[in-house]
């Protein structure tokens, strides 16, 4: 295992304020384990909110985490409760599935656009953190496919490989309301499960949208298949390995998009709207 690497810090960049999404717990706990996360349970009103929410300060940057459930519809109401103006930049992370044969386990790939499966969205990330990200390491892909359900055999995933390089489940949805709020945005994955891997069970039957294990599902499920028990540790230990990985570029990737602003290489909006929200910033959340 790598060790892990800590924030750059940069004494002269920009503080920013960062929103970053993952799905589930799971995905985030590498980099949660790396700096002070502090929950934050209840909203300004006293009320325990549905989605988890944590926030830290790495660097001079202020980072709030959002966990939105798997899934449009669990990651559409999510992304309500974030009030405008709230948040500098946006990025939708977290671990995805390989369409595209030459992407293997746990690349960081990062998204040109996300459109969903019927295509009725289309949106694009920021070209400049598209940027960003390719010098952090990241792989650039034309296309993140975002589906309803999870796509589980690597049949279903050749049949969609002519759409996308990727598939997951939040990106587009993530992109469409940073679109609609004006806020730059990106989408940036870890690949956990290539093209030609079958997922070792229906993690529908297993799970909930919140990522939490339906133990009477698991059970059933390593009942009607039990030769699929070695694979469904193999796939655990991938999933751990990009989520690692995907640790480790957030951690290069933050200060990176802050030394950009600081160094004007991103356009004049940019710099305008930051000392905007910055003069009228009030609480990090409502």
């Amino acid at each position: 295992m790598r060790p892990p690497q800590k924030a750059v810090a940069t004494k002269c960049a920009t503080p920013m304020r960062f929103l970053i999404t993952f799905a589930i717990d799971a995905e985030f706990n590498p980099w949660k384990s790396r700096h002070p996360f502090v929950p934050y349970d209840y909203d300004n009103s006293g009320r325990k909110r549905e989605f988890d929410m944590y926030r830290a300060n790495i660097g001079a940057h202020e980072v709030t985490v959002l966990l939105t459930g798997m899934g449009p519809t669990s990651a559409i109401k999510a992304m309500q409760i974030v009030p405008p103006e709230t948040h500098d930049a946006w990025i939708s992370t977290g671990l995805a599935g390989a369409l595209d044969a030459a992407l293997q386990l746990s690349v960081i790939v990062v998204a040109r656009k996300g459109i969903t499966q019927d295509s009725s969205l289309q949106v694009p990330s920021d070209p400049d953190f598209v940027n960003a990200a390719i010098r952090c390491g990241a792989t650039a892909v034309d296309t993140f496919l975002t589906t309803e359900t999870i796509i589980a055999t690597s049949l279903e995933k050749e049949s969609l490989a002519s759409t996308a390089n990727v598939v997951e489940m939040e990106s587009t949805h993530i992109l469409a309301v940073a679109q609609n709020r004006q806020i730059r945005a990106v989408a940036v994955r870890a690949v956990s499960d290539i093209a030609e891997e079958d997922l070792p069970l229906d993690f529908q039957e297993i799970a909930d949208e919140r990522g939490h294990l339906k133990v009477g599902g698991l059970l059933k499920e390593l009942a009607l298949h039990p030769y699929r028990l070695p694979l469904l540790i193999r796939f655990g230990r991938h999933s751990r390995a990009a989520a690692v990985a995907l640790a480790d570029f957030l951690d290069r990737y933050i200060p990176a998009l802050a030394e950009e602003a600081r160094s004007n290489t991103f356009t004049h909006e940019w710099a305008v709207s930051t000392a905007d929200a910055v003069s009228k910033k009030q609480g990090w959340v409502q």
